[in-house]
């Protein structure tokens, strides 16, 4: 029996799980949440019956009989949307950032477990190809004890999302989220000290430019810069810029967006594959669910073990204000 969802939010990523519930015989969309009539109004073009569709989440939930909830609003409607959901004893899965406070997630966590109702954040990121080669290659100890992360990320100024543009520190919210929670994946373990400053140049949005300094429980220390104004960058890929660099005891590793390549010894620098795309990471999140709500497994991407990456991005804001080192684990209750 498939899998009955419900999704609020009809925005770009709300109409992806659409799809991906759509193409999934595991799942089956019931209904469809927004608060814009006009949103709505579109779905026609999804293939929605307007009948499914709702401009609240609890109209949604009294007139439709579901298993799970994915939240895919504005991040500043995420509680009452994941509370609304859990109140119902439904199954969620909330796209990430999972909240803008620490301890809004903290409650949410502790609301779902009280209930043995499974959480999920859509940390998509970290199982991108090249994310998961680097989880490979150093649970695999190729690299050897790292010592040093270095991570670049550049964007040219562009449209966002209204909501997302109009955040004090949008480039952090918007990308820095996703680095934070993928280091920790990829290197499994806890962030323990940070220093940050989130900044920009004049006349550009506060805090479109980020750089942090993570200390990791086990020694190992990563710098990370990200920006969304740096000029010039239109005619890479996406308009992005990424490159990555992983220096071990053993090799150095080379991370860019669609190559990877290994610097053992003496040895001249040789191309890692990132391996087959089989699914979209949203598959990947969502057979988390369904075996969260079939199996009662833990899910990867559990709401707590995001505590972790939401107390480094609270610690990278406390840091850049207050002007000094944060652990993060102090932030935790």
């Amino acid at each position: 029996m498939a899998i009955r969802v419900v999704v609020v939010g009809l925005g770009p990523r709300g109409r992806d799980w659409v799809r991906q519930i759509q193409s999934d015989p595991a799942f089956q969309l019931v209904a469809a949440v927004d608060i814009d009539r006009d949103v709505l109004q579109q779905t026609a073009s999804l293939g929605i019956p307007a009948a499914n569709c709702f401009l609240t989440l609890d109209e949604a939930l009294d007139r439709t009989s579901c298993d799970a909830v994915i939240v895919a609003t504005t991040v500043g409607q995420h509680e009452e949307a994941c509370l609304t959901a859990i109140a119902h004893r439904l199954a969620v899965l909330v796209e990430k950032p999972f909240t803008m406070h620490l301890d809004t997630a903290l409650r949410l966590v502790c609301a779902a477990e009280e209930k043995g109702l499974p959480l999920i954040v859509g940390q998509n990121h970290r199982y991108l190809r090249s994310w998961r080669t680097v989880h490979r290659l150093i649970a695999e100890d190729v690299l050897g004890r790292l010592g040093l992360v270095t991570c670049h990320y550049y964007r040219p100024p562009h449209r966002m999302a209204a909501a997302l543009a109009s955040l004090e520190n949008n480039v952090l919210w918007g990308y820095g989220v996703h680095q934070l929670d993928a280091l920790r994946y990829v290197l499994s373990q806890r962030i323990t000290r940070v220093s940050a400053d989130l900044f920009s140049r004049p006349q550009i949005v506060k805090g479109a430019s980020m750089q942090a300094i993570l200390m990791f429980e086990e020694g190992t220390r990563a710098v990370v810069t990200a920006s969304y104004e740096s000029s010039g960058h239109e005619f890479f890929e996406r308009g992005q810029e990424f490159y990555a660099r992983f220096v071990g005891d053993r090799a150095t590793l080379h991370v860019f967006q669609r190559w990877l390549f290994l610097c053992e010894g003496r040895k001249l620098p040789r191309p890692i594959a990132r391996g087959a795309r089989r699914e979209p990471e949203e598959r990947l999140l969502l057979r988390q669910l369904a075996r969260a709500i079939l199996h009662g497994e833990q899910p990867d991407c559990s709401g707590r073990d995001n505590l972790q990456t939401m107390a480094a991005v609270e610690a990278c804001v406390r840091s850049s204000a207050e002007r000094r080192w944060i652990n993060p684990q102090e932030l935790l209750p």
